[in-house]
Formats: structure tokens, sequence, C-alpha cells
């Protein structure tokens, strides 16, 4: 059954407007079948606007059996094979429209961005699950297949429950090594993709992401993918109908529901960034946040939107739970504007929605941390692991650089009482928000056995920076030496769960493994230590 489509969007890509069909269209057919395949070709290409795509590649198919030479049935059959995926066939056809002049003045350019996608995309393989299509380029990321897999099976689960839609056709996931084909996938610039932190995208049918690899420590990206995953289900729900900041609430919100009994809160970083938001007054509004918050100029500006458009949906949820925010989802996909369908859940105007939620924001009791940041994200063609217990380039306060240098010649002599002092000046100058400096000094009290005060500075740096990988490193070096194993192993999976190419985390999994007398553990991360080393 056809819906009658709403026609804005969050991300289009169609390319050719039906306005301008000439006179001479192709179609050797009489008027009426004229008319149909023009109707056709434009329902299609709503189709393609609202996320239909099975829709789309149903008009495609009868379309090629009416009239299999006509340019524009091609385009429109290029562009549905593009967003399954299929991306031979699509440029097959998208080739054989670029005959007809008036196409290729605009069809030139979808064309020449499957074909370089497919440059990398042709080296893809794939892996299918029961509701995924994973995607990923083997010699250089089949390490994360094993994660991944696991994590968005349970993300369509949960994500699918809460949202009351479980979708049937299986979902394409991609895997993009290297910054250059991300950027072309994503039609963002690399600027734009570090200012505004983004390593994914949900963009043409599909989920997409960097492969952890490009960072040194790597990031959430286990996270990452069930963020986009949730807004590939609200696309598909609602015709593609959602505003980007009620998208990106949802799926801020739901990002770790692939983890169980997780209740979603904010890292003491953003909760202290929000502090200061509103100790100064300075909102993203939702305006601003549209079309993308990639788009914002400041990567602060990015997490502060983030941020915000999470204590929205924190705020929804607690009026009403998972049925209000389904019934705005179901409002705006049955045609209500976002704000009558949210008016109509909170059962309050728009306009005293956001003001009770703003109000509530700023009664808050938030944290403010002085001197925590936000972590650059810098994508690099191959990224070597940072030894953080060796370098000191991210150390920005001069003075804590240079006793952390001090330390560091110290504790290569072995003199780790002495070099102690040096990493708890460092730490003083710094103020407790240097995580290197963190790591540093917790490393050095346990050489020295301390390991209370390297216990407490550890779950301190955990809790500033939960994405910083070799936290989790020091904490399972901590628990291994003090015999709490089982511990150990747990800290270092969710190492894991960050940055699956460091060797390190496999090679000690391995060694706790066999201490337990797990074998099968053991010998699975002894296998993944040589897919790195090898």
């Amino acid at each position: 059954m056809r819906k009658n489509f709403h026609k804005k969007t969050f991300i289009t890509f169609s390319l050719i407007l039906f306005v301008f069909f000439p006179v001479q269209f192709c179609a050797t057919a009489q008027d009426a079948k004229f008319l149909d395949i023009v109707g056709e070709i434009t329902y299609g290409e709503e189709c393609l606007k609202t996320w239909q795509i099975e829709e789309a590649s149903s008009v495609a198919n009868k379309l090629l059996l009416l009239a299999p030479n006509d340019p524009y049935v091609c385009f429109l059959t290029g562009e549905v094979r593009f967003y399954e995926g299929n991306y031979q066939e699509s440029l097959l056809f998208l080739k054989k429209a670029l005959n007809e002049p008036a196409i290729a003045q605009k069809g030139e350019e979808l064309y020449n961005l499957v074909d370089k996608i497919y440059q990398t995309t042709g080296k893809f393989k794939e892996v299918r699950t029961e509701h995924f299509l994973f995607r990923y380029v083997e010699e250089k990321d089949v390490i994360l297949v094993d994660y991944a897999i696991k994590a968005l099976e349970k993300a369509y689960n949960s994500i699918g429950n809460d949202l009351n839609y479980l979708l049937q056709a299986p979902i394409l996931v991609e895997v993009y090594p290297d910054a250059e084909s991300f950027c072309t996938i994503s039609t963002l610039t690399k600027e734009e993709i570090e200012t505004s932190g983004t390593v994914a995208i949900c963009l043409f049918n599909r989920v997409i992401i960097t492969s952890p690899r490009l960072q040194p420590r790597g990031y959430q990206w286990l996270d990452t993918l069930a963020h986009e995953f949730v807004h590939y289900v609200i696309m598909k729900k609602t015709y593609n109908r959602v505003p980007i900041w009620l998208h990106e609430g949802i799926a801020k919100y739901e990002e770790k529901r692939w983890i169980e009994d997780n209740t979603p809160n904010l890292p003491v970083s953003l909760e202290s960034l929000l502090a200061e938001a509103v100790e100064n007054d300075y909102f993203i509004t939702f305006k601003q946040m549209h079309p993308s918050l990639a788009k914002l100029k400041r990567r602060e500006d990015t997490a502060l939107a983030f941020t915000e458009v999470f204590t929205v949906i924190d705020y929804m949820f607690r009026h009403g739970g998972y049925p209000l925010i389904i019934s705005i989802l179901d409002g705006i996909r049955d045609g209500k504007s976002t704000e009558e369908a949210v008016s109509s859940a909170m059962g309050v105007s728009f306009v005293e929605f956001e003001k009770n939620w703003l109000n509530e924001l700023k009664q808050k009791k938030l944290r403010r941390i002085h001197g925590i940041r936000i972590l650059p994200t810098k994508l690099k063609e191959s990224s070597a692991i940072v030894d953080d217990l060796e370098s000191v380039a991210e150390i920005e306060v001069k003075d804590a650089r240079k006793y952390a240098i001090l330390g560091d010649l110290l504790r290569r002599e072995g003199l780790h009482s002495t070099a102690i002092v040096e990493y708890e000046k460092a730490f003083n100058k710094a103020g407790n928000i240097s995580p290197q400096i963190q790591n540093k000094l917790a490393m050095a009290y346990i050489l020295d056995t301390q390991y209370a005060k390297a216990e407490e500075i550890l779950k301190v740096a955990l809790e500033y920076y939960p994405e910083y990988t070799t936290t989790y490193i020091s904490l399972g070096e901590l628990y291994q030496r003090k015999g709490d194993y089982d511990i150990a192993i747990q800290v270092l999976s969710e190492a894991n769960h960050i940055n699956p190419f460091n060797p390190v985390i496999h090679k000690n999994l391995a060694m706790l493994y066999d201490k337990l007398g797990k074998k099968d553990e053991a010998s699975i991360e002894m296998k993944r230590l040589r897919m790195l080393v090898k």
C-alpha cells in the first residue's frame, strides 16, 4: 500500500527533478503508459527520500519490465541499487542513463560519487547475520567482526523493542578503512569531521562507521554502531520526517542499549560542559542544530548539542517512558508536525514543553570540572598505538609536561618512588584532568606497589574520560597484580570494545584466561593477537 509521503527530508540525494522530462521521452509506448512511467518514477524517487527502499526497488523492477532501456528508468534503478548497496549494478544503470543529455548534466555527480565509493567498497568482504549485512576490508579490519555482530544483534532487539519497530530486511553496515573514503561516503569534509568529532553516519540506507584503527586509542565504536542504528530505525519508522534534534536525542539516549542493564547517563565531561552552558546561559538551539550537528563550527558546540538533546529525551522519558517517545514518533509518522506530536504526548504546548525542560535543566545540580575537555578526533590513514607511559605530546600544561618528562626518565631507571614525586608535581600542575598524567602516576604507584592510590586515580580517570583506552589497560595491570583476575578481564574486555587493535589488550587477556584455566578464551585472544602482529 502506498503512503502519502511527506516532502520534507532528513537526507536527500535526488539529482533528477522530473519536471524537466523532455518531450522525446524514450518509452515507445502509448501516452497512457508514458504518464504511468513518469508517475512511477516520481513515486520511486519519493520512496528513496522517505527511506522506503524496498518499495522503491519494487517500483524500479516493475519499470524495468516496461521500459528497460529508458534512461530515466535506468537512472532511478541506478539510485535504488546504490541505496541497496549494490554498487556494480548501480554504476551499470547510471552509465546507461548518462547517454541522455538532460540526465547527464546532473546525473554525472551521482555516478562519480558511486564510482569513487566503489573504489573502497569493491574490496569489502561481508558477513551476514540474522538481521545485518556487515561489510569491511578483511586485511585491515577483520578483527572487528565478532565484536560488531554481537553488539548489533543485541541492539536490534533492545532498540527495536524500545521504539516498537523491528526491521525485517537485512540492515547494511559498512566500515570505512580510511579518512578519505569516509569523507566521500559521508559527504562531509575532513575539517567538518574533525571539528565535530563525527566518526559515523546513517546515510543512503546504511549505517556507516570509521574503523577504530584510524584513531590512536580507538573510540567507543560499538556505542556508535548502536547510535547510528537508532537513526536507521527512526528513518524507517517515520518515513524520514523527524527533525535532527529529536533524532540525535533518541540516538544518544539509546546508544548503550546493546549493553544489558544499562541506564542512560551523561559522562562527566558532558555533564561539566552542560554545567558551564547553564552558568553562561549559552545553549545550542534546535534551529541551530539543523541540518546536522556535524555542521556546527566548534567541537564543544557539537558536544553541547548532543548533551542538550540527551537531556530532552531524558525529560520525556521521565514523564512517560518509551510509550511517550513511541507516541511522538508515531504521531510524526502519521502526519503531525513535530511540535504537534510533542505537544499531544506531553499535554502542553511545544513552547511550554521547551520552556519546562530548560527550566528544569537549569535547576539541576550539575558537576563542573574545570579544565576537563572533549578529547579531539583525528582520523589518520595509519594510526599507531600511543604509548601513554612514554608520550607527553598531549599534556597541554607546559610545567606539567616538564615534570612528566622527568618522571619518565626516573621510571625508566627503575626509580619508582622518585618518579612518583615528579609525577605528583605534574598531576598537581595539570589539576587532575590530564588522562596521560593520571595514567603515568597510577602506573608508578602500581610499580611501587601502592595499589590503593593507583586505583583511586584510575577510577577518577575512567569517570572523566571513559573513552580513554589506556586507563582500562592500567586498571587491568593493577587488578592482575592484585590477583583479581576476573575484574582484570572485565576492564580489559571493555578496552577491547574501544580499541581492539591494541595488541597489549589481547596479550594480557590471553594471559589472564590462561591463569584461570579458560583455554578456549585464551586461544581466541591469542588468535586475535596474531592477527595484529603478523
